[in-house]
């Protein structure tokens, strides 16, 4: 456990280097770590997502050949494979990871966008407000998302929650 928390510490250092090594006096902020603040904001996280919900389906999916084999039907002599067929519950989990991503990256992609376009901030304070309400919401669809889908977690609340009233 602390070398997992050692690593994301030294990362985290890491990743921030460029913004004390760059910023000069009066906190004049080059162009080149606007673009930089949107790739280890949005790009980096959401090729680790990806990667890691390709991960989760293809485990899901062989979980799914062990519980449901092919089966093939035959008929005289001939053995007629059926064609594949993707079962509910991959198709509702690929359905629920696709959302989840899209949900992340449309949520907050065009604040950072827009924040490493508009170097010399010409753009109204509220299309940044707008941005960034847009980007609570769609963190805040997420984490429904996930309280609605969550049998367990719904429990758990469910047996918690009243005991603190």
């Amino acid at each position: 456990m602390f070398t997992c928390i050692a690593i994301q510490w030294v990362v985290a250092g890491l990743v921030s280097l460029p913004f004390t090594l760059s910023i000069s006096p009066y906190c004049d902020v080059p162009q080149w770590l606007l673009g930089y603040t949107v790739i280890v904001s949005i790009g980096v996280p959401a090729l680790i997502t990806l990667g890691a919900n390709l991960f989760i389906f293809k485990y899901v999916r062989a979980s799914s050949h062990r519980i449901y084999p092919q089966t093939t039907t035959g008929t005289g002599s001939v053995m007629v494979r059926q064609r594949p067929t993707i079962p509910r519950r991959d198709l509702y989990l690929l359905q629920h990871m696709s959302f989840m991503f899209s949900m992340f990256v449309i949520g907050w992609a065009p604040i950072f966008c827009l924040v490493a376009i508009d170097y010399n901030t010409s753009v109204s304070p509220l299309v940044y407000t707008l941005l960034q309400v847009f980007a609570v919401f769609s963190l805040f669809v997420c984490i429904c998302d996930l309280l609605l889908c969550n049998q367990d977690l719904r429990r758990y609340l469910r047996a918690k929650v009243p005991v603190c009233f």
